[in-house]
């Protein structure tokens, strides 16, 4: 293994190798290892630890309290950034979504998304690369090389198909860059989508199923899903609902439901019911809500999600187990932030905090705080997902198990609980929270992070480890893929070849294990088409999902087939620079002028009266970090469409497809470069 000594400024190879950083104190060269490749990739298992260090990216993304699952969700029609103690958040992104906003945090992660991806690619392709060091007992037709070759075309596959979405046309190595790179040029993203299909065509025939693999590896109907998409991409509806149909037909997986419930279980804790440092009654009503299959699924004890038959990929972090993920803090994330010094929720008709603040293991303090966890509200739903999607048809559904009555977290659950109200003799001491007084006026300045609903039931998990005074989330096991979403994926194969009814049947499925009031019909998908398949998908992927990746892909396919959406309008691809016709006219954007109020209204912040929400069509993808372009000074690498800098892209690459089954060739190489 070569060691390299990077200096400042090579822009995107120090991201593609990822092994330094870019600050003075960090030049001295160091021995990486001792070990060249052909010392350490000389059989399975030492292929396996390259695997395992891509997938651990994966975890990375959904794992801790602001990373990029929650920013995706927030560039989306879900939720939004809602770190209102942060002005240059990717909030009012005319101003502060641009190449030079440093932001990697919960008030943006266009940085991570970039580099990160990167990085986590690099480590597929050093599988991919040296697949053929081990002398395998049956060449390259051995079972075990060609799962682990096809489970970093998968890997690769999920970062780029990320990219794609997020940034336009990228930059494409296929190789391990092993010496420092500043020669990088961005291809159509089309080629790359191209050659990912090949990739996981190879992939879905040899990549082990789920029970043939540790809990936590990507099985083969994982890759079948990713696959699927990619399929709709290049308008191969027909493929993709067939892939569909092996997923949901193949019984390695199946929807769990409440026949499924193990006998005498009758409910099923969604928030602290006793403090759990001492065992006593916390105040306020019980945390334990009537079991369901919905709130059965997502429950976070022991290893029920990781032996509950619906579930595909996931991530595995069981408490008190050495090598698992950090906490996950998914409450810190997602929950309002009630909990505050300054802009909580006060005592009607004063400004006083109403709820206790003080950090403490005993039943003295923070009883709310216990009980509900300690939100800092960084990602905040909107009207559409809060409210929107549960009217349905005119009733507000609040029978269907994912909005029902404690799955659901609403404010008013909350009891006030400061001890000076106490003290002082306060009427509102132990009584719910009120967003009014009797006057009429907000007992809560920042209503934005302060007060609102969420599903609940997803992201509880006892903090037992680390901070358990606080009780914002502790470690927890997650679904990155199960089988809802493969009906969900084949509803949207189905819509695209005008099967309506096949549609509204797997939507169906879904809302018939959630015990919803009402099902859709044929005449439904008729006037909300792709709207009624992306209504369910919040329901039941809010927090799950990349949703913003989701509406991306979705305004393509509607921009390459030029079929008319719900709204009555069609788009299309000008020319064959994908990007640019999106950056300019979207389904994206049009969705997000109609489902996100924040965006739609340029909704204002309480906390600093400059700020408010604004988006653009170009919004549709993100800015590059501008110091990752300026030192690959041998070629020019494209800034996103419609962001300073720009204005000096080139022509974008388009790429040769290669076999899969072998290395690859530098794709720059391969076409003449």
């Amino acid at each position: 293994m070569k060691n390299l000594k990077i200096f400042k400024g090579i822009g995107l190879s120090l991201l593609l190798l990822g092994s330094v950083s870019c600050q003075e104190d960090f030049l001295e060269e160091k021995p990486l290892s001792f070990l060249s490749p052909e010392n350490t990739f000389v059989d399975a298992a030492g292929l396996q630890t390259a695997l395992d260090a891509a997938l651990h990216g994966v975890m990375t993304q959904w794992n801790g309290d602001t990373r990029e699952l929650m920013f995706n969700s927030n560039m989306s029609d879900a939720s939004v950034v809602s770190a209102t103690d942060k002005p240059d958040a990717f909030v009012d992104l005319r101003t502060y979504a641009t190449p030079t906003n440093s932001r990697n945090n919960d008030a943006g992660r266009t940085r991570s998304f970039y580099a990160d991806n990167y990085n986590h690619i690099k480590k597929a392709n050093t599988v991919i690369d040296y697949i053929d060091i081990p002398e395998w007992p049956d060449g390259v037709n051995d079972a075990e090389r060609n799962h682990l070759l096809g489970s970093a075309y998968f890997l690769r596959a999920f970062f780029y198909m990320q990219l794609t979405m997020d940034f336009g046309n990228v930059a494409f190595p296929l190789g391990v860059v092993s010496e420092a790179r500043r020669d990088f040029k961005v291809f159509h993203m089309q080629g790359i989508w191209d050659q990912m299909i090949t990739d996981l065509e190879y992939a879905v025939q040899h990549v082990k199923p789920k029970s043939q693999l540790p809990i936590g590896q990507a099985p083969k109907d994982a890759v079948r899903i990713l696959l699927a998409k990619y399929y709709m991409l290049n308008e191969r509806f027909a493929d993709a609902e067939r892939l569909m149909d092996d997923v949901i037909n193949g019984g390695e997986s199946q929807l769990f439901t409440d026949d499924m419930i193990p006998s005498g279980v009758t409910e099923i804790e969604v928030a602290n019911t006793n403090n759990p440092n001492t065992g006593n009654p916390l105040p306020g009503r019980s945390g334990y809500a009537p079991v369901d299959a919905v709130n059965y699924l997502h429950m976070d004890r022991g290893a029920q999600k990781t032996s509950n038959p619906e579930g595909i990929w996931l991530v595995v972090n069981e408490p008190f187990v050495l090598g698992t993920q950090g906490r996950s803090a998914r409450i810190r994330a997602w929950g309002p932030n009630f909990v505050s010094t300054n802009l909580g929720v006060w005592e009607p008709g004063t400004t006083r905090i109403g709820t206790d603040v003080q950090q403490s293991t005993s039943d003295a303090r923070g009883r709310m705080m216990k009980k509900w966890g300690r939100g800092q509200g960084f990602a905040r739903p909107t009207n559409y997902s809060q409210y929107e999607i549960w009217n349905f048809k005119g009733t507000v559904d609040e029978q269907d198990y994912r909005h029902k009555d404690l799955n659901w977290f609403e404010m008013e659950d909350v009891l006030y609980d400061n001890p000076s109200l106490r003290d002082e003799g306060s009427p509102f001491y132990m009584q719910p929270l009120r967003l009014y007084d009797d006057n009429g006026n907000l007992t809560c300045q920042d209503t934005i992070r302060c007060w609102y609903g969420y599903p609940r039931y997803k992201f509880y998990s006892v903090n037992q480890e680390q901070r358990p005074d606080r009780q914002d989330g502790g470690k927890m096991d997650m679904y990155i893929m199960r089988i809802a979403e493969a009906y969900l994926v084949r509803a949207e194969a189905r819509f695209w070849q005008d099967n309506l009814a096949g549609a509204a049947e797997d939507i169906n499925t879904i809302r018939q294990r959630a015990n919803a009031i009402h099902m859709y019909t044929i005449a439904d998908m008729q006037t909300e088409g792709i709207g009624a398949i992306l209504d369910e998908r919040n329901r039941e992927l809010f927090g799950e999902e990349y949703r913003h990746d989701e509406l991306v892909r979705i305004s393509i396919i509607f921009a390459k087939t030029g079929k008319m959406a719900y709204n009555g309008k069609t788009y299309s691809i000008s020319g064959n620079d994908i990007e640019k016709s999106i950056s300019a006219n979207s389904f994206y954007y049009d969705r997000m002028m109609e489902k996100n109020n924040f965006f739609r209204d340029e909704v204002p912040w309480a906390t600093y009266n400059t700020t408010k929400y604004t988006m653009d069509p170009h919004h549709v993808f993100w800015p590059v970090y501008q110091p990752y372009l300026v030192g690959n000074v041998e070629a020019t690498l494209n800034q996103t469409t419609g962001y300073n800098g720009a204005e000096n892209n080139i022509e974008p690459l388009t790429h040769v497809v290669q076999p899969a089954g072998a290395p690859n060739e530098d794709p720059m190489r391969a076409i003449g470069e």
